[in-house]
């Protein structure tokens, strides 16, 4: 049933709009040093960030019933990529962006306003978030690519 199809792709869009559009805005507002803002817009974020996951999980389980409603074969070269790009995705999610954001959001709340605290300028300078901030826009143009030409298959 395509229908499953259909709906996978719009949850896993709205997965990721979820995750990087605010992950962005977040970026930018911590670039700024302006404490306040900063504090406003990550405790805004946080209930958007506990959706996350649970739109991603929504995803991936009406892609397996897309599998196996439109008889493709699971083990189709794309959609092993495609499984091992998700574990990628869900471990830096989980290892790094989510705890990166409440670091951020915890540490703002105990900064004065008027200039970030060492942490949390320490936070908002960490490299690797940096590294992230390309990595995961990367992959969701390599997500695309997989889905859309189906390397190997």
């Amino acid at each position: 049933m395509r229908i499953f199809v259909f709906l996978h792709v719009a949850t896993m869009f709205t997965a990721v709009a979820a995750s990087l559009g605010p992950w962005f805005f977040l970026r930018q507002i911590g670039g700024s040093r302006d404490v306040p803002a900063i504090r406003r817009a990550f405790a805004l974020a946080l209930p958007i960030g506990r959706a996350i996951g649970p739109l991603f999980g929504l995803g991936a389980a009406l892609g397996i019933l897309s599998i196996f409603t439109n008889g493709l074969n699971p083990f189709a070269p794309f959609l092993l990529i495609a499984y091992g790009m998700f574990i990628v995705a869900i471990i830096t999610g989980i290892t790094i962006n989510g705890p990166w954001e409440q670091r951020v959001a915890r540490l703002s709340a105990e900064s004065p306003d008027g200039a970030p605290s060492a942490e949390l300028a320490a936070a908002l300078d960490e490299p690797r978030i940096r590294f992230i901030d390309w990595f995961d826009r990367l992959l969701i143009l390599a997500f695309v690519f997989d889905m859309i030409v189906k390397p190997f298959s």
